[in-house]
């Protein structure tokens, strides 16, 4: 079974999905970089997803976004860290849906903000607080929707929320 997370952006998908990883030997598709290193391969330059971001705009991101996820339909027994964008799409949210159990990392807009403070902002969301809440406001009741088990995760290690979603998955 392959488990694919989602949420907000620093909401801890990578590193949960690492510790996942650790404690099953199992296999981490990391969207952004694949998104990176599909980019790099086409383009010969090496970006960020932030940069990616800036140069293709929204809507290319989104394309690059979809189809590196469509390159990963046949995955199996593994762990998918989703792009906190990436369930915005509708396509996404229909692919994504086929492949795994969802898990929504849910963490409070407050809890975003100070972890985007240690690592930055995503360029996607403009730069005042004000402007990063209301996005996250607006993506709460997709990603709730879309997921399978809700995991508030605003004051676990990756490793404590790795343990509470594979307690989860074992009851599904």
């Amino acid at each position: 079974m392959n488990t694919i997370l989602i949420g907000f952006a620093s909401s801890g998908k990578s590193a949960t999905a690492n510790a996942i990883c650790a404690k099953t030997g199992q296999r981490h598709f990391d969207l952004d970089q694949i998104v990176e290193s599909r980019y790099e391969r086409k383009s010969g330059k090496r970006a960020g997803c932030r940069e990616i971001f800036k140069d293709s705009g929204a809507d290319g991101f989104a394309e690059r976004e979809n189809d590196a996820l469509r390159s990963l339909s046949n995955m199996r027994d593994s762990v998918l860290s989703t792009g906190g964008r990436t369930p915005m799409c509708e396509d996404n949210r229909a692919l994504l849906k086929t492949m795994g159990k969802i898990i929504y990392l849910k963490c409070g807009s407050g809890t975003v903000l100070q972890r985007m403070e240690k690592k930055g902002r995503p360029a996607s969301m403009g730069k005042s607080a004000e402007e990063i809440t209301a996005e996250w406001e607006r993506r709460v009741p997709i990603y709730t929707e879309l997921a399978d088990i809700v995991i508030e995760n605003d004051t676990q290690t990756p490793e404590e929320t790795a343990r509470i979603i594979l307690e989860n998955l074992q009851g599904i």
